[in-house]
């Protein structure tokens, strides 16, 4: 059964976030993408070990981004600190069309109880750990979020390693989308507190929707 609120009817037709100046956007085709690490590692860090890692993850990470293949996806990576020569978040963003017939209402409710389906869920190499759900508003529309703890471990790996994440699901008001954000940390320790600060990257969402005919 589906809401008696309004179906949504525009397209979102761009979008972007304008996070801290320490996040950078990871080009997935064109001529910015040949040497886009190596060239970003120079930029951020003098130490040459420090720059040759860093350059080789991020180098490793767009490559791995790239392969998805979607062209709805837009990336980006955090490097607070390049000095370390690692990178501490990645974060995909991508346009989810909105199911048939469902309200903004409708799929939020849907996303949210897909999130909270991910406790205890396993299957070979990965296991979620944890799993916290919430609901809040940012100014491009009310969102559900999760934040995650996901152990994964490949065949002949001695030690599992523990992936932090948050996912959000925005839906602005009206339109025929709603804009998924991915955050994933390799690690935990990357963030003091991981919901409240890819929330302040999710704050600065901006969406333009289709002209009204």
């Amino acid at each position: 059964m589906t809401s008696r609120t309004p179906l949504p009817t525009r397209d979102i037709v761009d979008l972007n976030i304008n996070p801290e100046p320490t996040w950078y956007p990871i080009p997935l085709g064109g001529a910015e993408t040949a040497l886009w690490g190596e060239t970003l590692a120079a930029e951020v860090v003098t130490d040459a070990l420090s720059r040759r890692t860093l350059g080789a993850q991020l180098t490793a990470l767009q490559v791995r981004l790239a392969g998805i293949g979607n062209p709805r996806v837009s990336c980006a990576v955090w490097v607070p600190y390049p000095e370390s020569g690692r990178a501490s978040c990645a974060l995909g963003f991508e346009l989810t069309d909105i199911g048939a017939g469902l309200s903004s209402a409708d799929a939020a409710a849907q996303q949210l109880a897909e999130m909270q389906a991910d406790e205890g869920r396993r299957f070979p190499g990965t296991e979620y750990l944890g799993v916290t759900t919430w609901e809040g508003e940012v100014e491009a529309g009310p969102f559900v979020a999760a934040h995650n703890f996901i152990s994964r471990r490949d065949p002949g790996d001695a030690e599992a390693t523990i992936e932090e994440r948050t996912v959000f699901a925005v839906f602005p008001p009206g339109a025929a989308q709603f804009v998924q954000l991915v955050f994933s940390a390799e690690g935990v320790g990357a963030f003091v507190n991981m919901p409240r600060q890819t929330e302040e990257v999710v704050a600065t969402l901006r969406v333009e929707l289709e002209e009204t005919a």
